[in-house]
């Protein structure tokens, strides 16, 4: 018997809705079914009164546990939800977790006042502490003891991926995340797609992510195999009639051996799926992208950050070069992939021009989709201990959307946020995009999804 019957996860996401449901709440509730327990979510995405919605949720239920799972931006309404809880009377064991937590566990302890926080990929240790109730003996639990903070150190990290089973997607309403997937609007804005995870861990030294990244996930590149990965497509088909997917791994085309193995897999059983994933210029090959596309590649979405091969360098510690991404660029629409950038703008140290020379960059090439984000140096990432003097903000107000979090010598308050903006409108109404742009967001369907966008505008 489980220690815990009835379990609610909570996801506090309030402002910025998308098509990606969180899969790590769904693996741990995937776990939780297996061990014996009743599970329900409340997923604060789509929700108009969300704290209510939560609380009253909270009061019919009586779970026994209640895990949350935090990421920066969401820390404000997370401590919201806790003060919800502690106010309420409800007698149930509270847990926070995620990547914010992972890298501040004592902060987040002192700001939820949980019973503890745990630290880290969290499959191996939610199961053990489902099936004793303790998490003294936990590696990565926080918690208070009197009025002293306990930390254990170590990392709980499952080492063969496939024996995890699929993330439980059937906590989630899929019909809106379905409905506000925009992953590929550029391709189909009819396509119906969700998330898929293929890979854990990051081998890179980008100053934005790391160590943040290795802290959750180790360091050792971990993958799933090309027969549970192809598995788990076939079972998305027969239960949510998907007709396309992204893999969102940051690294997904690290090893190509593995990827063509995937491509194999999902031709020789006739996956016909339209798909997109995350690509680092200087990993792309014309081999490897004409077998993606043989297999179903649509998109490709490629970190560019900065057209400054000195911010590149300097700052982000990016590896790649602003010749090499235009290379990707040209092997991509050689062979009618569409291209997604990522960029950034205002980082300390990176110059007005630069950050114009981004945007023009941007603007300039054969791109299909663009998004500009504002510099944001995460808590305990290498870009948080390099500028850390520069932060003017509580990471709560962190909102790399739509705020810079910077004072920065000789740019004036507000600059960065109109740039942004700026460099949204001189992308998308470039001659060459705009009879596309104005295709993509005509119709019901599609206006819903593009107001969902220009929030993070």
């Amino acid at each position: 018997m489980p220690a815990f019957n009835r379990i609610l996860f909570v996801f506090p996401e309030t402002r910025y809705p998308s098509g990606q449901p969180p899969l790590g709440i769904a693996s741990l509730s995937a776990l939780a079914k297996l061990s014996g327990c009743e599970v329900e979510l409340c997923d604060m995405s789509f929700l108009k009164d969300p704290f209510n919605s939560f609380r009253s949720r909270m009061l019919s239920y009586k779970p026994d546990l209640i895990a949350i799972s935090i990421v920066t931006p969401q820390l404000k309404a997370a401590v919201r939800v806790a003060e919800i809880i502690r106010s309420s009377g409800v007698n149930a064991v509270f847990v926070a977790g995620g990547p914010h937590a992972t890298v501040l566990p004592e902060d987040t302890l002192r700001r939820m006042k949980s019973d503890f926080v745990y630290s880290g990929e969290g499959e191996i240790a939610f199961a053990r502490f489902l099936e004793t109730g303790r998490w003294d003996d936990i590696p990565g639990a926080c918690w208070m003891s009197g009025d002293e903070t306990r930390r254990n150190p170590g990392l709980l990290l499952t080492e063969n991926l496939d024996s995890l089973p699929f993330p439980d997607r059937s906590i989630f309403d899929m019909e809106k995340y379905f409905s506000s997937w925009y992953s590929m609007d550029r391709v189909d804005p009819s396509l119906r797609g969700t998330s898929v995870m293929a890979t854990r861990g990051c081998p890179f030294k980008c100053t934005f992510c790391q160590p943040t990244l290795s802290e959750i996930f180790g360091k050792k590149i971990r993958k799933r195999s090309p027969l549970n990965i192809t598995d788990e497509l076939e079972y998305l088909m027969d239960e949510f009639g998907i007709n396309a997917f992204m893999f969102e791994d940051s690294t997904f085309i690290l090893d190509h051996d593995w990827v063509h193995a995937i491509c194999d897999e999902m031709l020789s059983r006739g996956v016909e799926l339209k798909w997109c994933c995350n690509v680092r210029a200087d990993l792309l090959s014309g081999e490897l992208l004409d077998h993606m596309k043989e297999a179903g590649l649509a998109k490709i979405n490629m970190g560019v950050e900065s057209a400054s091969q000195r911010v590149l360098d300097d700052i982000y510690n990016k590896g790649i070069t602003v010749e090499g991404v235009k290379e990707a660029l040209r092997l991509a629409n050689d062979r009618g992939i569409f291209v997604q950038g990522y960029f950034m703008l205002g980082a300390p140290g990176e110059t007005i021009e630069e950050m114009k020379r981004t945007i023009d960059f941007a603007a300039k090439q054969p791109f299909d989709d663009a998004v500009f984000d504002i510099t944001t140096p995460f808590p305990h990432t290498m870009l948080w201990d390099m500028t850390k003097e520069l932060i003017n903000r509580d990471y709560s107000e962190f909102d790399c959307f739509q705020t810079s979090v910077y004072s920065l010598d000789g740019i004036a308050s507000g600059s960065i946020e109109k740039m942004k903006k700026r460099a949204f409108l001189k992308f998308y109404l470039q001659p060459k995009r705009l009879f596309r742009t104005i295709r993509t967001v005509l119709g019901p369907r599609k206006l819903k999804r593009t107001l969902l966008k220009v929030r993070r505008v």
